[in-house]
């Protein structure tokens, strides 16, 4: 394996073979895929074989126990190689062989550092909602009742946004710097916690509005006890750390401005 890569993409499995095998398809006609290195991580057992796509660096992991969506994506940043980190879902497709390209011809240097996502739209060209107003839990309340898709947020009119985990762009420096995802989250808000902390420690969260990736997700119930426990906890993490009451306090700052003048 050689050092000379773009960067990492960090892929993790949850027995999603067929979709897997489909977003490395996509992978293999990009552009330059050559200097890109894609970790691949089995969390449950699983067979998979990487003969069908030669021209990729391919590197799997397969757990001996299941980890959780941050604590995967955290191993593979230590393993990764490159400037850039890439978080993607494996139900991720990319339409245009471009992607990557365009992805590497941003500005990374820039100060603060940036985190970044691709405009995700659903098969049918819809907006998927990965652009979300603060997890409050007003707003959680408002997302159950929502019936039309889309962002919840408007990138050019609100102070904090936070980026969903489907697709993920940073610096691989600027990731291992903030310390990655916080690995308390089991499941559920880990991508909030990033995207808050991230804002709150000076960064930039924002929308690649040019570029576009189709979401192809197969969406079935996981309604257990032991799903909504680590959702309660997850949400109880939230709105107990000092980013969301920064976040809740910045808001509320703003909005009496804007009744001052």
């Amino acid at each position: 394996m050689t050092t000379d890569l773009q960067g990492t993409l960090s892929v993790v499995s949850h027995g999603h073979g067929a979709l897997l095998h489909s977003l490395l398809a996509d992978l293999a006609r990009q552009t330059s895929i050559d200097s890109w290195l894609i970790i691949v991580t089995l969390n449950i057992a699983e067979d998979f074989d990487t003969a069908s796509f030669p021209n990729l660096r391919i590197m799997v992991t397969r757990n001996a126990r299941p980890l959780s969506f941050g604590a995967n994506h955290n191993a593979a940043s230590r393993l990764a190689q490159g400037r850039l980190f890439l978080i993607v879902n494996p139900d991720i497709r990319l339409p245009d062989a471009d992607t990557l390209v365009r992805i590497v011809g941003l500005d990374w240097d820039a100060v603060p550092a940036v985190l970044r996502a691709p405009v995700v739209l659903a098969p049918d060209g819809a907006l998927e909602d990965s652009i979300r107003a603060n997890l409050s839990p007003l707003n959680l309340l408002r997302r159950h009742r929502r019936s039309a898709g889309g962002w919840e947020a408007d990138p050019e009119q609100q102070t904090f946004f936070w980026l969903a985990g489907m697709f993920l762009i940073s610096s691989l420096a600027a990731f291992r710097a903030i310390g990655g995802f916080d690995e308390r989250f089991r499941l559920y808000c880990e991508d909030y916690d990033l995207s808050a902390r991230w804002w709150v420690a000076g960064g930039r969260v924002e929308v690649i509005r040019d570029l576009h990736v189709i979401h192809a997700a197969r969406r079935a119930s996981r309604a257990s006890l032991q799903h909504m426990r680590w959702h309660v906890a997850s949400l109880w993490r939230v709105w107990t750390s000092p980013p969301f009451w920064r976040i809740v306090a910045d808001r509320a700052d703003a909005r009496g401005k804007e009744v001052a003048t």
